[in-house]
């Protein structure tokens, strides 16, 4: 029979799985903390000799001209032309003496969790893996990768095309109230961890379809003969959730939304089919 080692063990007590479990966010935590104390006091090597600039903080300048130089990052420009804000200089301002390095950790999360989310993951397999069958090792094993696979993409999408026309927007509707462009660094970086974030997590949807179609929930019939109503459902649902009132940032997640809904498809059509098989 095509059963694992841990098979022939006798099984833990839940104490000890427990202790498992405790030991394994125990080394997640040690590589997060580990890698954010190495942004925040390594220098930049591109700023040396002439000065000490930690790399969390050369990270910071960098996104900060990115996400706000409007007349020139290629995903905000159009929509800053049409709102007349792409000669618009914003301000980021400290409201307390450490609100930049609360920003600076902020950016350093988002680049702990998506480069480490392979360690993360590898992690969280060795900590299931006993009590898989061998079989269901290469199932979970493909199942992570995916997973990985798209969460990334997603983190590099909302970083990259989805924030920066938000904040394009965020500028137009503070002119069209007569505000000035003075906004708070913390809460600029807070948008930026949540959006990056979500957006990712939001990137995931075919792997959830894909194993609610293993669970009998969803098939591709269903999927195929109600797409309309479903991508309707799914912009709806980011209308909501988006953090403008804009149509433009539910563009900019929509279009990937119905992608990867068809991508769902395929994989639920390619699965049904090994199935049959």
């Amino acid at each position: 029979m095509d059963k694992t080692m841990s098979e022939e063990l006798p099984e833990k007590p839940l104490l000890d799985h427990v202790m498992d479990f405790l030991e394994m966010v125990r080394r997640i935590l040690i590589y997060i903390v580990a890698f954010l104390i190495l942004l925040v006091f390594l220098p930049a090597p591109w700023m040396l000799p002439n000065s000490y600039d930690p790399l969390i903080f050369a990270f910071m300048n960098i996104t900060n001209h990115y996400m706000l130089d409007f007349q020139h990052n290629i995903f905000s420009r159009p929509f800053a032309i049409l709102f007349g804000v792409n000669g618009s200089r914003v301000v980021l301002i400290s409201h307390g003496w450490f609100d930049s390095l609360t920003a600076a950790i902020l950016l350093a999360v988002l680049l702990a969790v998506t480069v480490l989310s392979p360690v993360i993951a590898w992690e969280v397999y060795r900590f299931v893996e006993p009590g898989l069958y061998s079989h269901e090792k290469r199932i979970v094993k493909r199942y992570m990768v995916f997973a990985l696979a798209l969460f990334v993409s997603g983190v590099i999408y909302g970083y990259t095309v989805v924030m920066p026309i938000i904040f394009s927007v965020a500028v137009w509707l503070a002119t069209l109230g007569g505000a000035s462009l003075f906004f708070s660094i913390q809460e600029f970086y807070e948008n930026i961890l949540l959006g990056s974030l979500s957006t990712g997590v939001f990137f995931m949807f075919p792997l959830v379809i894909l194993i609610l179609n293993k669970m009998g929930i969803v098939s591709y019939e269903t999927l195929n003969k109600n797409w309309r109503y479903i991508v309707f459902i799914g912009y709806v649902f980011l209308a909501l959730v988006t953090p403008d009132p804009t149509p433009f940032s539910d563009l900019a997640l929509g279009i990937p939304f119905v992608g990867l809904y068809f991508l769902s498809m395929w994989l639920v059509k390619r699965s049904e089919k090994k199935q049959k098989h």
